[in-house]
Formats: C-alpha cells, sequence, structure tokens
C-alpha cells in the first residue's frame, strides 16, 4: 500500500497538507496497478451544504395552562437550540425558531418538547477533476484488478520499467522517472520474453493506441515523477 503525501514528507505523520503533484498522484495509483496492490482510497467525496443550529428563539403565543408561562422562568429555549422546555405547570403553544409547537405536557417537573424540524445539511457526491481523471480510469483499474501476479522491474536494482503479465496475454509495463530532470525511457522487447517482436499498446493515462513497435519501444521523454503506463499487445 502506498501513503499520499511521502514525497520529502510524509502528511498522515506530521499533520501536513498532502504535497503530490498531479504527475506524483498519477505515479502512485499507477505503481498500485502494476504491483497489483490493494487500493485503499481515503478522499472526501461528498459535498455537503453547512445547517448550523439556528440562534435560541421562543416565544408563547397562547397559554394552555392556568399556571403562569413566563419566559425564563417557566419556560424557554433549550440547551441544543432544538427544543422548548417548559417548568412549574406552564403548557402552550410556542413559536420555536419560527416554527409552531404545542407543548402541552402534564405533571411537576420539567418537560422538554422537540421543535420542528430544522433545515439539514444536503450533501452529494462530488470529486475534483484530478480525482475523477485518475480514481475514475478504468484502464488503470484493469491493470490493477487482474488476477495474474504482481508486476516488478525487469532489471534486478533498476526501477525505471516494471512489468506485468496479464491474463489475455498482454502486458503492463510503466516506465517510471523518479528523478528531478526529464529522463529518456524505453524498454527493449528482449527483457519482456517477445524478442524481436511487433507490438501494439495501449497508452493508458492518454487513452491513445501506439505503436507498431518492433523489437523495442523507443526511448523517450518522461517527466520528473511521472509514470508512462502502457498496456502491450503483441502482433
Amino acid at each position: 500500500m502506498l501513503e499520499t503525501g511521502c514525497y520529502e514528507q510524509c502528511a498522515h505523520a506530521n499533520g501536513r497538507q498532502p504535497n503530490l503533484t498531479a504527475t506524483e498522484y498519477k505515479t502512485e495509483f499507477s505503481m498500485w496497478a502494476i504491483s497489483a496492490s490493494p487500493i485503499q482510497v481515503t478522499t472526501t467525496i461528498m459535498n455537503c451544504s453547512s445547517a448550523p443550529l439556528p440562534s435560541c428563539s421562543v416565544t408563547l403565543d397562547q397559554q394552555l395552562s392556568k399556571s403562569q408561562c413566563t419566559l425564563g422562568k417557566s419556560f424557554g429555549c433549550g440547551a441544543d437550540n432544538a427544543s422548548v422546555w417548559t417548568a412549574f405547570g406552564c403548557r402552550g403553544v410556542f413559536t420555536c425558531n419560527g416554527q409552531k409547537l404545542t407543548c402541552d405536557v402534564n405533571g411537576t417537573g420539567v418537560h422538554t418538547c422537540a421543535c420542528p424540524d430544522a433545515p439539514v445539511a444536503t450533501c452529494k457526491g462530488w470529486l475534483s477533476d484530478l480525482q475523477k481523471e485518475i480514481l475514475l480510469n478504468t484502464e488503470v483499474i484493469a491493470i490493477n484488478q487482474d488476477v495474474t501476479p504482481q508486476g516488478r522491474p525487469v532489471k534486478n536494482g533498476d526501477l525505471t520499467v516494471w512489468a506485468r503479465d496479464l491474463s489475455d496475454g498482454s502486458k503492463a509495463v510503466a516506465l517510471y522517472n523518479q528523478e528531478d530532470a526529464p529522463a529518456p525511457i524505453g524498454v527493449d522487447f528482449s527483457s519482456l520474453g517477445w524478442a524481436g517482436a511487433t507490438v501494439k499498446g495501449r497508452d493508458l493515462w492518454q487513452h491513445a493506441d501506439v505503436g507498431p513497435f518492433t523489437s523495442s519501444i523507443p526511448a523517450r521523454d518522461v517527466a520528473p515523477h511521472e509514470t508512462v503506463v502502457l498496456r502491450l499487445f503483441k502482433q
């Protein structure tokens, strides 16, 4: 599992905001996919309107009891700002936060009557444009969800090229630039077990077909901290 916001500092550990760029977020998701890592996303997906408690407002409209109803002495607004309390035999019709309420409870002691429902917060699903681009990328998710073993670097000690065999016979390849400057990265098909083959592919972040290529994918400039994810099909 990869934790968001851990480039140079770990946001979750020190209370800071995550500091990844859009490119780095995509790299994180790409590595989840090629590594067959369980995907666990924690992000705000609801946009809710605020519904603050109303200020306390209770008035007596009609006294129903013989006992006198006096604001602050025998009736008043509850501590939750959403109820009326009565005491000393007070019973009546009140206006609570602008809405009518009958509180007609007999007996000694203090009684509480809930005010009519106050406006509540409304929520709707929401994702930022970047979250949609990443979390709804079904082509990258399909790599993650394949049943084959996780991918790994094609060359020990070199993290720039990762590969994973997929169940339909295709291969997922990730070209990863961990450096702070652009770097040329390509892949020779012999390292994938396809020496001399002609291959067509799909760029899963650009959602574009690429190729055909024979024997290799020539080195291409990969931006700092970027990961290019390709799905390759042998012809």
